[in-house]
Formats: structure tokens, C-alpha cells, sequence
């Protein structure tokens, strides 16, 4: 019995599944995430089969989910409904046919039951700690990462003189930090530990020498510093005290490691000589506009439906997701996709900006990246973005036919912050 003005304490049973919840449901999808499994296992480091860990992950998480009385998002079926098409496209169709199809319609699958476990997650009532503790620790997974192959104790990246992490190309890690980036901004309030989350995010993008990743993290932060600088000027004066120096000098670091004995690569001195001086020329890339030009010819030959799922990526790398949706899935896939993005611009336009940060770091990786619809990091920000935008949430509950006529509706409304039935 509780008497007015005391405060209902969780019982020890409740505190245990919330604890295993966020903490250990969170974990496995910054695991996810970071690709932390995959990548430590084809370096070598660990003996975790990725496939065992994914299928685990996705148990523990929906079951603990269940134990939590989970209530459905209903925006999160939207942000699944390509992932789904894409999959029974890949699977079932095969409209595109070749000896990669069943490994492509196979990482579809593991993507659908991931996409899956993330809405479970979040549909219970703990789902904004959860959510920002498994982007925080997405983000340090990259970037210690990245640090750990830096300093020679590793070597994950597919291509040499770039720093990858688990991700193993290092186009990802820039994408994925500003992603999570986007979650901090989104769930906490705490400006100094955001400005700490960005300080995790700035080595893991400038290791891997990505043009487009600092231009897009330099615009996401500083768009965030600028719109907090009247509340905590003080504070930033002291921060940007501190690291202006530091980024002299790691700069001067990124820079020493372009020099390879008396040899220089090219490569990356050219990328950073692009970001240190704003060199535009040298911020395109030749190659990317070849292959986006071959794609773009591809797309005119079937322009209606497509070539099929699995062909952007195998045949041809656009470097770019509108046109990466339109090769493989036609106009209706383009439909889709450009459709999820105004659904979602909109809803946080009409709620007066909620989830912008995120948004962005979505959308502005868009015209420059690809197969991002085959990454948790991207389900998870993606289901996110939802569950903030809509936070009304439904409960599915069954009911004896005595009580039939009482209840009209299946479905309840659930207050998101409490979590009762309203009529």
C-alpha cells in the first residue's frame, strides 16, 4: 500500500531486467553497431564467430525486451519496411542473379533480424538510456579501435595508410561517429558530455583521412556548439582553449603519418592537404565520379524497376544511396526511400526541430555513401529518429469475449512517460 505523497519504489526484480536492458542489450547493439565482433574477428583477436554473436544478441535482446513490457512504436514499422522489400527482393524475387546472391540475401536477413531486436529494444519504456548508452558505446568501440590499429597492435583497414577500426573500410567510421553523434544530441541534455562525446568522435574521423566525414562532422558540431554558445560561452572559451592546441598538434601527427620513410603516400597527403585547406578540387574524387556515372547508366536501362537487389555494390558503386535505391529497386524503391526521408523532415519540422541533429547526420551522408541500409549503426540511428519523433506508443493486449463489447479497440494508447493505459 502506497499513501499519498511517497513514491512507489521499483521492486528488486524490476531494477534487475532494467539494469540488463540497458546495459547489456545496449552493449550488444554498440557491438552491433561498431561491427566490433566482425572486425576483431577477421583480425584475428577474437574467437567469436559473428553469425553466433548476431543470433545471440538478437535473442537476448528481444527476450529481455519482452521482460520489460515493450510498447510498439508505430513509426519503426516504416523505417522497416524498405530493409523488408529489400530482403524478399534479394531472397524470393532474384530479379539480379549472381554467385554472391545468396551471401547478399543472407546479410539482408541478419540486417531484418537485427532491425528487429532495435525496435524490440526500444519499444520499452527504458529505450532513450538504452539507446544512448549503445550510441556511446558504438563510438568508443570505433574510435579505440581506430586508436588500438594506429598505434600498430592491429591492422583492420582494407586500405592502407587509413585507419578503419572494426569497420574495416575506413569510409564507415566517419558516417557511423557522426550518426551516434547525432543520438547524443538527440536523448542527452548534458552539453559538457556531448562536447566529451565530440572529442571521442574527432580522432575516429580524422584517423581515416575521409573528406567527406570531417566536412560533415565540422558542420553537425558546429552547428551544436553555436546554437549552446549563448548558455555555456565560458565553458567553450575554456573547452576551445584546450583544443585548439591539441588539433595543431594532431594535425601535425596526421601529417607525419603521410610520410613513409623517405616515401610519401599520396593518397592520404593529398585527402588532408584537401581538409586542412579547404581545397575543393581536391575534395572531389575523380574515381567516385566515374563510377557514379557508370551507375547512372545502368539506372537509364531499366529505369522503372530496377536491375534488382544485390547489383549496387557488386556490379557497380555509385557512392551514392539515391542512386544506389534506383539501380537495384526502380522508381517505387526510390519512391520509398525518398518518401522515409520526408516523412521523417516534416514530422520534426511540425515538433519544432526534435531529432535535427540526427536528421542530419543521416541525410547529409546520403548523396556521398551507399549501402548503408545493410548496417546496424544506420537501423539504429533510423528506429531512433522514430521513437523520438512519434512518442506515443501502443500495447497490444488480448482480451476475454466477455469484455468484448466494454473494448472496441485491441489497441490501447500508452503514455510515454508513464507507461499506463489511457482510454
Amino acid at each position: 500500500m502506497n499513501f499519498p505523497g511517497t513514491m512507489h519504489r521499483p521492486s528488486g526484480w524490476t531494477r534487475f531486467r532494467e539494469w540488463v536492458l540497458v546495459w547489456v542489450c545496449g552493449s550488444m547493439l554498440g557491438a552491433l553497431a561498431a561491427d566490433a565482433v566482425i572486425g576483431s574477428y577477421n583480425a584475428g583477436i577474437s574467437p567469436i564467430k559473428p553469425a553466433l554473436f548476431t543470433l545471440a544478441s538478437v535473442f537476448m535482446c528481444i527476450t529481455v525486451s519482452l521482460f520489460n513490457k515493450p510498447r510498439l512504436c508505430l513509426a519503426t514499422l516504416g523505417i522497416a519496411l524498405l530493409p523488408a522489400v529489400r530482403f524478399f527482393d534479394a531472397a524470393v524475387l532474384r530479379r539480379f542473379d549472381s554467385s554472391f546472391q545468396d551471401q547478399i540475401a543472407m546479410d539482408l536477413a541478419r540486417m531484418l533480424l537485427v532491425l528487429i531486436a532495435i525496435i524490440a529494444v526500444l519499444s520499452t519504456e527504458k529505450w532513450e538510456k538504452t539507446a544512448l548508452w549503445a550510441a556511446v558505446c558504438a563510438m568508443l568501440l570505433t574510435t579505440g579501435s581506430e586508436i588500438y590499429e594506429m598505434l600498430g597492435f592491429a591492422t583492420f583497414t582494407s586500405i592502407p595508410g587509413r585507419y578503419a577500426g572494426f569497420n574495416s573500410h575506413p569510409n564507415f567510421p566517419p558516417v557511423l561517429l557522426c550518426e551516434m553523434l547525432g543520438i547524443v544530441f538527440a536523448l542527452s541534455k548534458n552539453f559538457r558530455f556531448n562536447c566529451l562525446m565530440i572529442a571521442v568522435a574527432v580522432p575516429g574521423v580524422a584517423l581515416t583521412y575521409g573528406r567527406s566525414g570531417m566536412a560533415v562532422l565540422a558542420l553537425l558540431c558546429g552547428a551544436y556548439v553555436l546554437l549552446n554558445l549563448r548558455k555555456n560561452f565560458g565553458f567553450i572559451m575554456l573547452v576551445a582553449s584546450i583544443a585548439l592546441p591539441l588539433l595543431g598538434v594532431g594535425m601535425a601527427v596526421l601529417q607525419s603519418r603521410t610520410e613513409q620513410g623517405v616515401m610519401k603516400d599520396k593518397n592520404t597527403a593529398d585527402r588532408l592537404d584537401a581538409i586542412y585547406n579547404l581545397d575543393f578540387d581536391k575534395l572531389k574524387s575523380p574515381e567516385r565520379v566515374k563510377d557514379l556515372s557508370d551507375a547512372w547508366e545502368a539506372v537509364q536501362e531499366k529505369p522503372l524497376f530496377g536491375h534488382g537487389t544485390g547489383i549496387s555494390g557488386t556490379l557497380y558503386a555509385p557512392h551514392n544511396e539515391y542512386v544506389s535505391i534506383w539501380l537495384e529497386m526502380g522508381i517505387p524503391g526510390l519512391t520509398l526511400f525518398v518518401g522515409t526521408w520526408l516523412w521523417l523532415i516534416i514530422r520534426s519540422v511540425l515538433t519544432g526541430g526534435k531529432a535535427g541533429y540526427l536528421l542530419f547526420a543521416l541525410l547529409a551522408y546520403s548523396p556521398v555513401g551507399q549501402g548503408r541500409l545493410e548496417v546496424p549503426h544506420f537501423s539504429l540511428a533510423m528506429v531512433a529518429a522514430a521513437c523520438i519523433l512519434w512518442p506515443k506508443r501502443y500495447g497490444f493486449t488480448l482480451r476475454s469475449l466477455k469484455n468484448a463489447e466494454a473494448a472496441p479497440s485491441p489497441f490501447s494508447l500508452a503514455s510515454p512517460a508513464t507507461g499506463k493505459h489511457s482510454a
